[in-house]
C-alpha cells in the first residue's frame, strides 16, 4: 500500500528501501535501479535527511551514496520517520483513533483548508477502494470490509509506532491489560509460553485498541463474518464498568464476541484437533489444511529435512490465513527485516521454500487472502517456529572443497586456514596449498572447488577464487559464503538436471 505516500514521499521510499542493507551505491546504479532522474535523487536525498537525523544518506565522490545511522537505530526508526512525513497517513490516523462530527472539524485539527482535506481523501480513497474500504467524507469515518479495516489499522499502528504504548492514553492501556488477564484466565490454553510475550501481548493489545475504536463509532464486524457462539467470556463487574466509562460501550456477549473475533470466529483453530474436526465440517478449511499438508511434505522431501513440531506449525499458518483478511503491510512489515540478512546458505533455503508454498497455494481456489507481503509473513512464521531447524540446515549443509594460498609466511597462511575452518567448519573442507610457482598452482586448483586467497590478478585456475584480506573481516566471510552458495546452488542445479 505504499502508494499511499504522496509522490515525493514515495520517491524517498522508493530511494531508503533501495539503499537499506546496501553498501555504497552510485547515483548512477541507483538512478538506473528506480528510473529516477540523477538530479532528482540529489534532491531527494537532502530532503530525506532532513527528517531522518541522527541517521543520514552519505554522498562519496569516490564510493557514491549510502544510507548510516548508528547502533541504536535500525530499518524501523527510518520507515516510521517517512510516515510521520505523510499528510495521508495523519489524515487516516486521525481519522480511527478519534470521532470528527464534519470535514470541517478535522480540518481544523490538521491545519489545512476543508478544501485541501477533499482533495487529499480523494486521492487517498483512489488506493484504499482496491482494499475494499474508505474514508466517507460524512460520516469522516473509513467504510467498507470492516475485518479488513480492523486489519490495516493493525497493520498501521505496528508499522509506525512498534509499540501500543505510543498511541493509547494510559488509561486504555491499563483497560485493554485488564481485559487481556481476564480473557486469558478462562481460556488456558492461551497461557503458553510463546503467548506470555511482551511481543505477543503488544499485538494483542493492538488489535483490541482498534476494536475498541471501531465499536465505540458504532462500526461492527459484518453479518456474513460468523461466530462461534459455544465461546463465550464473562468479564468481571468492575472491569466491565471501566469499559463502560473509558469507551461507552456496554460489554455485551456481542461486543465481547466483537472484541475477540480472531479467537471466536467460526475458522479460528484452538488445537490441532480442533483443526481437524473443522476441515471434516467445512470443506474451505480442509481445503486449506490438505494444502499446507502437502506443502510440508514436498519440502521434508525435496529438503531432506524432518518437520519435527508439524501439528504446532499446521496451526500456526493455518490460523495466520483465517486472520489476515488484507495485505499484511502498509509500507513494511518488519518481519521480512528478518530476511535481509540471511547467510547466504540459509537465504537459498528460504527462497526455495517460499517458491514451494506459493506453487502449492495457487495450486489450489483457496478462501484466503493472498499477496507477496502475506507469503513472506508465512514463511516467517514457519522458519522462526520450526524446531531445530537451524541444526538440519548445518547438519546437511553440503561441504566445498577449498584450497588456502597466501602471498606471506607459511605461520599466517596456517593461521588463516585455521581462522577460516572455525567459523565454516561445516561448509568447508579446507587445504593449505603448497604451490611453489603460478603454474604448481593451477595444477593444484583443479583438486579444489575454490580458491581463497590475497592474489586478486591470478591468471585463472580452474576453480572459484576469493581474495580476501590478510585479516579476515566480516565482508570477507559474506564473499566466501556468497561463492560456497553459487557452487552448492550450480550443483543442485546440475543434479536436478
Amino acid at each position: 500500500m505504499e502508494e499511499l505516500l504522496e509522490s515525493n514521499l514515495l520517491r524517498h521510499f522508493r530511494i531508503v528501501r533501495f539503499l537499506l542493507g546496501r553498501e555504497w551505491v552510485t547515483i548512477g546504479e541507483l538512478s538506473h535501479a528506480l528510473s529516477i532522474p540523477s538530479r532528482t535523487i540529489r534532491q531527494s536525498i537532502g530532503e530525506i535527511n532532513q527528517y531522518i537525523h541522527p541517521a543520514k544518506i552519505e554522498s562519496s565522490q569516490k564510493f557514491g551514496i549510502r544510507l548510516a545511522y548508528d547502533a541504536q537505530l535500525n530499518s524501523f526508526y527510518i520507515y516510521a520517520s517517512i510516515y510521520k512525513q505523510s499528510a495521508h497517513f495523519l489524515i487516516i490516523e486521525n481519522i480511527c483513533i478519534h470521532q470528527y462530527a464534519t470535514l470541517a472539524v478535522l480540518a481544523e485539527k490538521l491545519f489545512i483548508s476543508q478544501s485541501t482535506l477533499k482533495r487529499k481523501i480523494a486521492v487517498i480513497n483512489q488506493t484504499l477502494k482496491k482494499y475494499g474500504f474508505w474514508i466517507d467524507t460524512k460520516s469522516v469515518d473509513i467504510v467498507g470490509d470492516e475485518r479488513k479495516i480492523r486489519f490495516f489499522y493493525y497493520c498501521y499502528l505496528l508499522e509506525k509506532y512498534d509499540v501500543l504504548d505510543l498511541v493509547a492514553p494510559e488509561q486504555e492501556l491499563r483497560v485493554i491489560d485488564e481485559l487481556i488477564s481476564e480473557f486469558f484466565a478462562q481460556f488456558p490454553s492461551l497461557q503458553s509460553p510463546e503467548r506470555q510475550v511482551f511481543s505477543y501481548l503488544n499485538k494483542l493489545r493492538t488489535m483490541l485498541f482498534i476494536s475498541f475504536k471501531r465499536l465505540k463509532k458504532r462500526r461492527r464486524l459484518d453479518s456474513h463474518d460468523q461466530i462461534d457462539e459455544q465461546y463465550s467470556l464473562l468479564l468481571s463487574e468492575k472491569l466491565s464498568k471501566k469499559i463502560a466509562v473509558c469507551y461507552h460501550i456496554a460489554c455485551t456477549k456481542d461486543v465481547l464476541h466483537q472484541l475477540f473475533f480472531l479467537f471466536f470466529n467460526r475458522r479460528y483453530a484452538w488445537s490441532a484437533n480442533d483443526l481437524q474436526e473443522k476441515a471434516e465440517h467445512d470443506e474451505a478449511i480442509a481445503k486449506i489444511r490438505h494444502t499446507l499438508l502437502a506443502f510440508f511434505a514436498k519440502i521434508e522431501k525435496s529438503e531432506q529435512i524432518v518437520l519435527i513440531n508439524k501439528d504446532e506449525l499446521l496451526l500456526l499458518l493455518y490460523n495466520a490465513t483465517s486472520y489476515t483478511w488484507t495485505s499484511a503491510k502498509v509500507l513494511h512489515n518488519p518481519s521480512e527485516d528478518f530476511f535481509v540478512n540471511l547467510n547466504h546458505y540459509h537465504e537459498g533455503f528460504a527462497h526455495r521454500i517460499k517458491k514451494e508454498l506459493v506453487a502449492c497455494l495457487n495450486r489450489e481456489e483457496l478462501d484466503i487472502y493472498l499477496d507477496d507481503s502475506v507469503i513472506n509473513q508465512l514463511v516467517f512464521m514457519l522458519v522462526t517456529s520450526w524446531k531445530d531447524l537451524m541444526d538440519q540446515l548445518e547438519a546437511r549443509a553440503p561441504r566445498v572443497k577449498a584450497g588456502i594460498f597466501f602471498n606471506t609466511s607459511f605461520e599466517h597462511s596456517q593461521f588463516l586456514l585455521n581462522d577460516i575452518s572455525y567459523h565454516l567448519k561445516s561448509r568447508l573442507d579446507m587445504t593449505l596449498i603448497t604451490a611453489k610457482t603460478i603454474t604448481e598452482l593451477r595444477q593444484q586448483c583443479q583438486h579444489v572447488d575454490m580458491l581463497i586467497t590475497n592474489l586478486s590478478m591470478l591468471p585463472s585456475p580452474d576453480c572459484h577464487v576469493v581474495s580476501i584480506q590478510a585479516n579476515l573481516t566480516p565482508k570477507d566471510f559474506e564473499n566466501i559464503l556468497a561463492v560456497y552458495s553459487e557452487i552448492v546452488n550450480a550443483n543442485v542445479t546440475a543434479s536436478r538436471q
